[in-house]
């Protein structure tokens, strides 16, 4: 199983004990969940939240594979419902929330719907199928306005405007259909970089199409309203712009009379970038409610 980044310092800042209950944002492939689950036992729960279907049903037989129906509960739901989900499935005492912010390696590698611009794959990017917009429709129908807004607001992409009107030139001839041909519309217009040039528009779709700045604003506010006394958040982003909405947040929340627990951000030690390069843009804050 892919290990989540950080791990080692996520646990140290929760320090789970025994029966306590804790809430996992983002299960993915279940690592967080599980590295807690070997702490808070014998009676201790997590409620755990996957907003994808398909992610959701491997969680859920990984779960019972590992006969953990009783100690994890999974959840399909984007956790900017978590006040509501926590209600209604009557989850209190709560000790501690995770976010692990990004989508998880099985997005890129096996869901086949063009997070990745190293695969050949239909353009859609979205993490649950009920959202109505794909990025081919964002790609192929978009105005130019509305394309440079996207890149710029949500990738901050400097070169938003070249790139818009080169999709715009190309799409005019043919339908842009997959993600490989995006990437190289992208790397055709966009000097090289040390990473891949279109690395910034992916993002830039991907957290557009998916709502994930708006979500996460509401679901960090609310995750500490859940939170009982003494509870922590711990928080885990990959990309400035999160990284932005948490100082945000967490802001406001330190004026609340909320203690902040990290300083200074945590980032992941040379070691862990050697072993998972993904992990080099890591960033980790967390925050305790008094």
């Amino acid at each position: 199983m892919h290990r989540p980044v950080l791990l080692k310092e996520i646990i140290e800042i929760l320090q789970p004990k025994e029966n306590e209950n804790f809430v996992d944002a983002t299960f993915g492939e279940g690592g967080v969940s599980l590295e807690i689950a070997k702490f808070n036992g014998p009676d201790g729960k997590i409620l755990a939240f996957e907003w994808d279907p398909e992610l959701y049903k491997l969680g859920v037989e990984k779960i019972k594979n590992l006969k953990m129906e009783k100690r994890i509960k999974l959840v399909n739901q984007n956790f900017r419902n978590i006040k509501r989900v926590v209600k209604e499935e009557g989850f209190t005492k709560i000790k501690g929330v995770v976010f692990d912010l990004g989508i998880s390696l099985w997005h890129y590698k096996k869901s086949g719907r063009g997070f990745s611009f190293q695969n050949d794959e239909p353009l859609d990017m979205r993490i649950n199928p009920e959202i109505k917009v794909t990025a081919f429709e964002i790609i192929n129908y978009y105005s130019y306005k509305d394309l440079v807004e996207i890149f710029k607001n949500y990738g901050e992409e400097r070169n938003a405007e070249k790139i818009a009107r080169t999709i715009i030139d190309r799409r005019r001839k043919k339908k842009i259909e997959t993600s490989k041909e995006l990437a190289e519309i992208v790397a055709e217009v966009v000097p090289s970089r040390k990473i891949h040039p279109a690395t910034k528009i992916f993002m830039a779709l991907r957290t557009f199409i998916n709502g994930e700045l708006e979500n996460l604003e509401q679901g960090l506010k609310d995750s500490y309203d859940v939170l009982e006394k003494g509870g922590k958040i711990v928080i885990l982003s990959f990309q400035g712009l999160e990284d932005k909405v948490i100082k945000q947040v967490f802001r406001l929340l330190k004026k609340e009379g909320a203690e902040i627990i990290t300083k200074n951000v945590i980032r992941p030690r040379k070691e862990e970038i050697l072993k998972n390069p993904q992990a080099r843009s890591a960033k980790l804050r967390a925050i305790k409610k008094p």
